[in-house]
């Protein structure tokens, strides 16, 4: 997001260490980034999204826009372009994706 190696032969690298088939991989690119303002529409009071962690519930349907997450955190700001109740860090922030993660796949999941 801040142009620091941010191109699609980083993006594709970044996206090759990471495979699960649930997920889809996404190069945004300065000055576009359509999925950063579609996902800004619901979520924050300024400026397009990046630093976002979503979950969703299984089988929800995309349309024009994203639907609203399940559960979500950011670190955007120290908390002041989004719901400061949704921002986290560090050892928090783990915690809170943990707790998401069970909540959305109903799995237990083992703290780091």
């Amino acid at each position: 997001m801040l142009g620091f190696n941010d191109n699609e032969t980083t993006a594709e690298k970044i996206a090759d260490s990471f495979h699960d088939p649930r997920v889809r991989h996404f190069y945004d690119p300065f000055p576009v980034h359509r999925a950063g303002k579609a996902f800004a529409k619901e979520l924050l009071t300024q400026g397009p999204a990046w630093d976002i962690y979503l979950f969703y519930e299984k089988g929800l349907t995309w349309e024009a826009l994203p639907p609203k997450p399940t559960e979500w955190m950011h670190q955007l700001s120290g908390g002041r372009r989004a719901d400061p109740a949704h921002f986290h860090t560090g050892a928090d922030l783990v915690e809170q994706l943990h707790e998401a993660m069970h909540k959305v796949t109903r799995a237990k999941c083992a703290q780091p």
